[in-house]
């Protein structure tokens, strides 16, 4: 598993002033997302392509000229099983949802739509930006701090993700990560994919802050409610964790502010 390689004990480099220099965010649904999320629903689609990689087959949707969306990925995934995994386009509009309940700001906003008359779903194309896997399939330390590993740890033991690999984890010019494709996240498994020896103080904050109404009020009608429950339980065992970390390491060491 990819996370394994980054998991605990891998040495993560702390963020320097030169990451966090101006420079191109792919980010650009930031203060906007409204606006986006309305063109990825309703924009007229010119002509869809293969994209040719992943193994949930994603195709690229090109949009009308003129909107503030220029292509989306287009993922139709009707929840069930496939090769021994649980798979839904649901999925990835549940994964952007739980990110704005969090303000984590990592996932691209998606949203649900139909094309050709099919329904999936429908996601910005971030650009410009290069995969982990581009890079060699390790993670570079020298561009990615380890406040955005920590975060991303955080994130995919929440939403039972065990598929992050070096393809879909994303670096754009400003040395952010951006996390894609979470077509096989919301399991129903209580068990955490992903080992840590620190978390990022400010998400472990807003995580431990989400209330199962606004879990279920937001993700149930995506992803069940069996699936909503196994995200609070996951939490109860991160929260056991982290507090084992704690008593064994002290606070200092395992729970790190923003840009330590």
């Amino acid at each position: 598993m990819f996370l394994a390689a980054i998991g605990a004990s891998a040495p993560v480099r702390p963020r320097t002033a030169a990451h966090a220099a101006p420079a191109k965010s792919a980010k650009t649904w930031i203060g906007r997302a409204a606006r986006i999320e309305e063109d990825l629903k309703t924009a007229e689609v010119v002509r869809v392509e293969d994209i040719g990689t992943g193994v949930t087959r994603p195709r690229r949707a090109y949009l009308k000229p003129g909107g503030i969306v220029e292509s989306l990925t287009w993922k139709v995934l009707p929840p069930a099983y496939r090769n021994g995994y649980w798979e839904s386009y649901k999925s990835e509009i549940a994964a952007y949802e739980l990110d704005k309940l969090l303000g984590l700001n990592m996932v691209p906003p998606a949203v649900e739509r139909e094309i050709d008359g099919s329904v999936g779903a429908a996601i910005m194309w971030v650009s410009p930006t290069t995969s982990v896997k581009q890079m060699g399939g390790k993670v570079p330390t020298d561009r990615i701090g380890g406040e955005e590993i920590r975060r991303m740890q955080l994130f995919d033991d929440l939403i039972g993700n065990s598929d992050r690999n070096a393809g879909n984890i994303l670096v754009d010019e400003a040395n952010e990560v951006i996390l894609i494709d979470h077509s096989r996240a919301f399991v129903e498994s209580k068990d955490l994919p992903v080992k840590f020896a620190r978390v990022d103080a400010d998400l472990w904050t807003a995580i431990q802050g989400l209330t199962a109404d606004a879990l279920r009020s937001h993700l149930g009608p995506l992803i069940g409610e069996r699936a909503v429950d196994a995200i609070i339980e996951r939490r109860d065992r991160m929260r056991q964790t982290i507090d084992e970390l704690v008593a064994k390491n002290g606070r200092a060491r395992v729970i790190i502010p923003a840009h330590r």
